[in-house]
């Protein structure tokens, strides 16, 4: 084996070993599995193990190539959403063994602020998502989000991005509502029937934002402004060391606008040099950066190193995710 494979597996080996590492000690912990394989067979959450960690060896193997980044990133996370809602509609028609906690949550990625806000205390998914947030940054809303790659198939149209007047007004709005009416319905001693009706008009706002003007204008207006949990991480991100940006030898052609369905990198951005406050660091950009322009960057890594990094890891998490993150 020459030198140049051997290197090309050591990111896949270590992603599909991380997996096995975290994954392997909750077959030991008390209470309802984790791994919906343990529930099923007896012993199944080892075999489980085993397929989450070839996907993660697989998955890291071809997003390490700059030019198919975007189209298996799109998969994955199509994937995610489909085990997701899958999940969810065996454990509402079939039984409840699917469900996580044995228990019905709403699917609307708004009750995971607003659901903690309503009862006072956090959610598995609220934990999930935060922790993913600490250790990927922005991947959660280009990679974990069930709602986020629905808004993405239909923002599929590329279009160049245009003056984004108000942006950021509505998108502190829509996250202020979120809190006030769940801690409303909570001062009010709301029955949970009535905060559901509330999350399920949300949802249903996000997906009618999403089949309009999400296709309409080529970007995820859902993800990008609707979205509460988008703001959150907006902003919650900078807890993450790893960013993007571009460098002084851009050429301005603006094909990478084109090619962001967050909407972040209009000219403004571009001149600045950095991806405006809605980039998730999904990379979609680089693949059409002819001048490699645009760039990841780690403390203390080379801009290359600092892109490996942060797609090994962001695997990592999205397999451990998909493995256990259940509504």
């Amino acid at each position: 084996m020459n030198k140049t494979h051997l290197s090309g597996l050591t990111l896949p080996l270590t992603g599909a070993l991380a997996v096995v590492i975290i994954l392997f000690p909750l077959q030991f912990i008390d209470g309802i599995p984790m791994l919906l394989a343990e529930r099923l067979i007896n012993g199944g959450g080892y075999f489980q193990i085993m397929i989450i960690a070839l996907f993660a060896f697989f998955m890291v193997k071809n997003m390490l190539n700059p030019q198919k980044t975007g189209w298996w990133r799109r998969f994955s996370w199509t994937l995610f959403s489909a085990v997701f809602f899958g999940q969810l509609l065996l454990g509402i028609f079939v039984d409840r063994i699917f469900l996580m906690t044995g228990d019905l949550h709403l699917p609307v990625p708004a009750m995971i602020i607003s659901g903690p806000v309503y009862r006072g205390e956090l959610s598995v998914m609220t934990l999930i998502f935060l922790s993913a947030v600490v250790l990927s940054g922005p991947a959660w809303c280009s990679q974990y989000c069930y709602f986020g790659a629905i808004d993405s198939a239909f923002a599929g149209r590329k279009t160049a991005s245009k003056k984004r007047r108000y942006r950021m007004t509505l998108k502190f709005t829509f996250l202020f509502l979120a809190a006030a009416v769940a801690l409303l319905l909570r001062l009010a001693g709301a029955e949970r029937d009535t905060a559901l009706i509330a999350g399920a008009i949300t949802g249903g706002a996000g997906l009618i934002i999403i089949f309009i003007w999400s296709r309409s204008t080529g970007k995820m207006i859902h993800c990008s402004v609707w979205c509460p949990v988008g703001t959150l991480v907006c902003y919650l991100k900078y807890i993450n060391p790893f960013r993007m940006k571009i460098k002084e030898d851009c050429s301005r052609c603006m094909k990478c606008s084109s090619s962001c369905r967050y909407d972040a990198l209009a000219r403004e951005d571009i001149l600045a040099l950095k991806p405006g406050v809605t980039c998730t660091l999904c990379g979609d950009c680089i693949t059409t950066c002819h001048s490699s322009s645009i760039i990841y960057t780690f403390p203390g890594m080379k801009p290359l190193n600092a892109r490996r990094f942060y797609i090994t890891l962001t695997v990592v998490i999205y397999s451990l995710v998909l493995a256990m993150a259940r509504i």
